[in-house]
């Protein structure tokens, strides 16, 4: 059975890179208990996201999972009811002369595996490999071509996607001609994902000329996931997309790891483990100070933190603690304003989602994977939360037109 998205609304994909937690970690003695893994769409009552999105490239990384996938599918393996959309990682071969896949061996593994959607074999276009733009574009192209030809001819039952590619608007809103021109239901356009927004809004109403008329496409947009374009993506015709942005804020940077429904972002506040923190360790092999004395101010830190979240400690007794620790572990650079702001506001109060509801403060503390990766699938949640607004407002807003107009 083949698991659908809908061409009338606008679906969100979710990249998926092995995303899980302990379900009933222990925080207070920062152990795992009984091993049950859990991801965002087994936490969430409703998932949030639309998809998800495996790349045959992230999965090949796991021997093991790999031989799990294959044995049970790919739906039972992710424990995941919606569409699963299935892509090749043009980026971990964007180094190479040419893919290390043929179209036939992918055609075969998205039926074998059990996908909804899979992309044909393409290859990225990018600055780096300039020289090597109309070779990248040809082997794209003849590898659409073929993955239709092979779909066809054995009777798979996913839907092929054609990959589209390109260096500018002209070559970009020409392959997605010649995808049509094939027989092509399903386009994913790919390369925009480190490019500007304006460059991508650009790219997409030079493809839109193209689709003008041709409701019945659907367009998927690659690693592009930015709230302040979503209504002009909607409008120009896109489908679906995927991006694991908000998810990665959670523990990259240093002012953006949680965010709020409002709009508001928080800093989370670091308080790294002594004896797993790469930094920690260096620090101690460095002999400037000795372990008993970082663990207690690490303990220490932790503890003022929950006493905090009780109203039993000081908001400049908890500040003064944890820049502290933070300047010894990382001397770079102060975060004593962020996290003034994040202590100030208490934002994991402000949350009513199932995260935040089950482990209150620790969601705001970055420290370890069962802590920062469940504040990326909160921040998942808000996002997806954030995108229905805008696509409710949208919908809202055609419907009012169309009654007038009538």
């Amino acid at each position: 059975m083949v698991r659908l998205m809908s061409h009338n609304k606008m679906s969100y994909l979710i990249p998926w890179w092995d995303d899980y937690v302990d379900l009933n970690y222990d925080f207070i003695d920062d152990e795992p208990t009984d091993g049950i893994k859990v991801t965002a769409h087994q936490i969430y009552d409703d998932p949030p996201y639309d998809g998800i999105l495996v790349s045959k490239a992230k999965i090949e990384e796991n021997k093991k999972n790999l031989r799990r996938i294959k044995k049970t599918g790919i739906h039972k393996y992710l424990e995941f009811e919606g569409p699963v959309f299935g892509d090749c990682g043009a980026y971990g071969y964007i180094k190479e002369d040419v893919p290390p896949y043929k179209t036939e061996e992918i055609g075969e593994y998205y039926h074998d595996l059990g996908f909804d959607y899979g992309v044909s074999v393409d290859h990225l276009i990018v600055k780096q490999f300039e020289e090597q733009k109309h070779k990248r574009y040809e082997i794209t192209m003849k590898n659409a071509e073929r993955f239709l030809d092979v779909h066809h001819s054995r009777g798979y039952e996913y839907i092929p996607v054609g990959a589209a590619q390109g260096w500018d608007t002209t070559s970009y809103k020409a392959s997605v001609r010649e995808l049509l021109d094939m027989g092509y239901q399903y386009i994913a356009i790919g390369g925009l994902t480190r490019s500007p927004t304006s460059t991508v809004l650009d790219v997409l109403r030079a493809i839109q000329e193209v689709l003008s008329n041709k409701e019945e496409i659907g367009v998927h947009l690659f690693g592009v996931a930015r709230l302040s374009a979503i209504k002009e993506m909607h409008k120009l015709g896109i489908t679906s997309f995927d991006s694991a942005s908000h998810l990665r804020r959670a523990w990259l940077g240093a002012k953006s790891n949680y965010m709020l429904p409002d709009g508001k972002n928080y800093a989370a506040i670091r308080i790294p483990q002594t004896d797993r923190s790469p930094k920690a360790r260096k620090i101690l092999n460095s002999g400037r100070i000795e372990p008993e004395e970082l663990e207690a101010m690490e303990e220490g830190c932790m503890g003022l933190m929950r006493m905090y979240e009780r109203n039993k400690a000081d908001i400049d007794e908890v500040l003064e603690a944890i820049v502290w620790y933070d300047s010894i572990i990382d001397a770079k650079k102060s975060h004593a304003d962020e996290y003034l702001k994040t202590l100030k506001d208490r934002p994991w109060e402000l949350c009513d989602c199932a995260i935040c509801r089950d482990v209150g403060v620790e969601v705001i503390i970055f420290r370890g994977n069962n802590r920062n990766r469940r504040r990326g699938f909160h921040n998942t949640w808000v996002f997806y939360n954030q995108l229905q607004r805008i696509l409710e407002e949208e919908d809202t807003i055609k419907q009012t037109t169309l009654k007038d107009f009538r």
